[in-house]
Formats: C-alpha cells, structure tokens, sequence
C-alpha cells in the first residue's frame, strides 16, 4: 500500500525527524504541557488558587458565566500533588496506547469529535444537574480519558491487552477497572467524580456506536426486524434468509482494499468490514 493512497484523516498530520506524529500524540503534549504550566503556577500561588480557578463548578457557570471551566477542568490532576501521584502517569499511558487505536480506526475529525464530547458532555450533564442538586467540584482528566479506553474497548472487546500483563480481553478489563474506580470514588464519597466516570464511558461506548463499530446503534432496530422475520417464518413455515446486500457491501470494501489499501476506507467502512469479521468469528464458534 502506498502512502498517497491513504486519506487524508487516516495520515499523519506532520513528520519530525521521520517519526509521525497524529492528533493523539499533540493531544498527550497538550496535557503534559498543561500539566508542567500547572505544576508552575501551583509553586508560585499555591495549590488552593490554581484548583479554585480551573474546577469544574456548576454555579460558577451558571451564575458568574465562567465557561472556561467546562474543559478547563482536565488541565491538571490535583492528586498528583498531594497522594495517588501515579493516576495523571496512568491517564497519559491510557491516551497513548488506546487514544492512537482509535484515532486509527475512526480518522482524526471522528478523533477529536469524540474527545471533545468526553470533555464537555460530562461536564455540562453535570451542570444540568447543578440546577437541581448542589454536586461538588471537579478537577481531573483521568474520567475523560478512561472514556476513550471505553472507546477502544467497545472498537475492540476481544483484544488481549497486552500493555497490562493480565490474561482479559479488553472488554472484562473495562468492568473490572469501572468497578474498582467506582468503588473507590464511593468511599472518597467524590460522587462528582463517580458521576463524570460513568457519563464518560457512556459517551465512549456511545461515540463508537454512532460510527458503527459493532453493529452500531442499529442493534435494537436489527433485533426487531429478526424476531418479526422469524415470527414470521415459525407462522407460514419457511426458513428466514439474509438478506445479501451485506455480503454485496463487503465486496465492494475489499474490493477497495485490493486497489487502495486499507487505508483508502473510511470511518463507515471499517466499521462494516469489522461487523463483518465479528459475525464470522460467532460463526465459526457454533
């Protein structure tokens, strides 16, 4: 496959020294940066001014129009200051890692759609619910980043993570890490923090559903139409047959491939040719 032939949203967005360098890898400078800069402004005003000025809080949005808050929240991570200093080391390895997985699979406009909504849609469910309860303050980037291993995780569910040394596929991980960080935000008793855990990877899970990763957010149609057609044929007595437009699309997209690259496809395609390798995978386990 030659380089030219990829899109445009699957390349590199500059070379340095012959090393690419994507959306995912600014992003991670993004928040080292912003976390160096924190880190100064901390030895110079205090811990106190720089987290009171970053946080994400509902009623200083809604009262004293301070939306910069809604995003400025992930600059730092407080605890890295005080106690659990690993967590900030742990949300970059996760960024990198899984972040480029993503951004690879869905292409750097889906990429950073989706990173903006793990940031902002938390935070301004969280404001919404301001308006009805008085929920605490928030400062951390690691919820929003988690959202993005959920991301790859719903991408991926049978991977074998080896980055962790541990025999799970990907997905068990996702439930065994949201149980252990829910467990620990309940006996901080930092709902705040529970709260934007779970919106978070509902907007990773979510994000890559509305690009089609799986079966996209048109299971529940697909379940309907299959249980009417097999109502159907159970009533007049006939086997239910497929119907071969899929098989017509996966064609098409190898096709592509064979002339292309992988490269060439775009966010829609991989998602059906990966729809496709899942069901393949189901077949042959029967």
């Amino acid at each position: 496959m030659l380089y030219h032939e990829q899109s445009e949203d699957y390349r590199p967005l500059f070379w340095v020294n012959g090393h690419p360098f994507y959306a995912n890898t600014l992003l991670v400078i993004a928040h080292v940066t912003s976390f160096v800069i924190a880190a100064l402004c901390i030895s110079y005003y205090g811990l106190g001014p720089v987290y009171d000025g970053l946080r994400l809080n509902p009623p200083q949005i809604w009262h004293e129009g301070q939306v910069w808050r809604l995003f400025s929240y992930i600059a730092f991570d407080p605890w890295f200051f005080t106690q659990r200093s690993l967590w900030f080391l742990w949300s970059m390895l996760l960024l990198w890692f899984f972040g480029r997985e993503v951004e690879q699979f869905a292409g750097r406009k889906t990429y950073l759609a989706l990173y903006a909504a793990l940031v902002l849609i938390p935070a301004i469910l969280l404001c919404l619910l301001g308006l009805f309860i008085a929920p605490g303050s928030h400062l951390n980037c690691f919820e929003a980043i988690f959202g993005m291993f959920v991301a790859f995780a719903t991408l991926y569910p049978g991977t074998m993570p080896i980055f962790f040394w541990l025999p799970f596929r990907v997905s068990t991980l996702v439930w065994i890490l949201l149980a252990i960080f829910s467990l620990i935000d309940l006996a901080d008793h930092a709902f705040t923090a529970l709260f934007m855990l779970w919106t978070s990877s509902a907007v990773g899970y979510a994000g890559m559903r509305l690009i089609g990763a799986g079966r996209g957010l048109t299971w529940l149609t697909d379940w309907l139409e299959e249980r009417h057609a097999k109502k159907l044929a159970r009533q007049r007595n006939f086997k239910v047959l497929k119907d071969a437009n899929a098989d017509e699309s996966i064609d098409a997209i190898l096709e592509k491939i064979s002339k292309h690259g992988v490269g060439s496809l775009n966010a829609k395609e991989r998602a059906a040719l990966e729809r496709a390798r899942t069901n393949l995978l189901k077949r042959d386990q029967r």
